[in-house]
């Protein structure tokens, strides 16, 4: 079974009352179509939708589906992610029925092996502590597209991917960034609510896509540009000035470091951040709590590549 096969199955069987799947084929070249329109022999509610040329990114052809939808209620998706249960559209979809218009969701990579793969759990795991943790204290600057629900006419009032024409990708960012506000926001943390997704397998695809994400970087509102980059600051600056006090006061050094990493594993040892961090919808799976300083360490060398790519959009696909 394919991912998307596995994904529109999924999709199909959530719990819920009355709703549709608006599968959108942004100009494929594979045999999506033909999946969808067979599963469409046995599901009513499911819909293809071609728009056609497109330009590079997703935006055409979101803004397609969400003006073709039947329903004022959207919940986003990519189509190799797998909702964790059925109740996955109940849950992302019930602040919106109590007044709420956006939905921030999470979206964990699956677990598989090597090097690469646990990075990206571990970056993931990083960037939903902070975009859900800033939420949380009425300060929301972005969602995943991978688990993203909001009311139409948010969309619609907000001017929809009105983002700029040379970024090929940040939609989703972008239209959170711009008009979520903390009163009108939800998060939904539950597993239960989670959509899981396959880790990028290569290295240069790996740094395609951050290329592509942080480029949107750039264009978010200024209070948000500093906050993030301020905590990148500090996280660079602990280990810069950490390496300098190994050579004038070593147990100095040591005691702030243990310090650290006690509050870093404090962090992560939460059970939803290790199911998050495992990859694994059971949350059987152990973390290697090593290898979580190892990664924090590595990101001061990430910000850096972060940096760079911010100021230089990347306009292929």
């Amino acid at each position: 079974m394919t991912h998307l096969e596995a994904t529109l199955r999924a999709l199909l069987s959530q719990d819920y009352p009355a709703f549709e799947v608006l599968a959108v084929d942004d100009n494929s070249t594979d045999a999506s179509a033909a999946i969808v329109r067979y599963l469409q022999r046995s599901h009513a509610n499911l819909r293809l939708l071609q728009p056609g040329p497109t330009r590079p990114g997703k935006r055409d052809a979101l803004a397609a589906g969400i003006q073709a939808a039947s329903h004022p209620l959207l919940l986003l998706t990519d189509a190799d992610c797998t909702p964790a249960s059925d109740r996955w559209l109940r849950l992302m979809t019930a602040p919106l029925t109590q007044g709420k218009e956006l939905v921030l969701g999470c979206s964990p990579y699956r677990h598989a092996p090597g090097p690469l793969a646990g990075w990206q759990r571990f970056e993931a795991t990083y960037t939903v502590l902070q975009y859900q943790g800033l939420a949380r204290r009425g300060l929301p600057y972005m969602g995943v597209g991978r688990n993203l629900a909001y009311h139409r006419d948010f969309f619609t009032r907000s001017g929809g991917f009105s983002q700029p024409t040379d970024l090929a990708g940040g939609d989703d960012d972008l239209l959170v960034n711009r008009t979520a506000r903390p009163e009108s926001t939800a998060r939904v943390t539950d597993p239960a609510a989670w959509t899981y997704s396959e880790p990028t397998p290569s290295l240069a695809a790996y740094l395609r896509q951050k290329w592509r994400h942080q480029s949107a970087g750039a264009h978010y509102r200024p209070l948000h540009r500093w906050l993030l980059a301020g905590l990148a600051l500090t996280h660079g600056l602990f280990y810069l000035l950490g390496a300098y006090l190994l050579f004038v006061g070593i147990w100095a050094a040591l005691c702030c470091y243990f310090l650290r990493a006690a509050v870093v594993l404090h962090v992560y040892h939460q059970p939803r951040t290790v199911q998050f961090l495992g990859g694994d919808a059971g949350g059987s799976r152990s973390v290697r709590w090593p290898a979580i300083l190892v990664a924090d360490l590595l990101l001061a060398p990430y910000y850096v590549f972060l940096l760079a790519v911010s100021v230089v959009p990347r306009r292929k696909w």
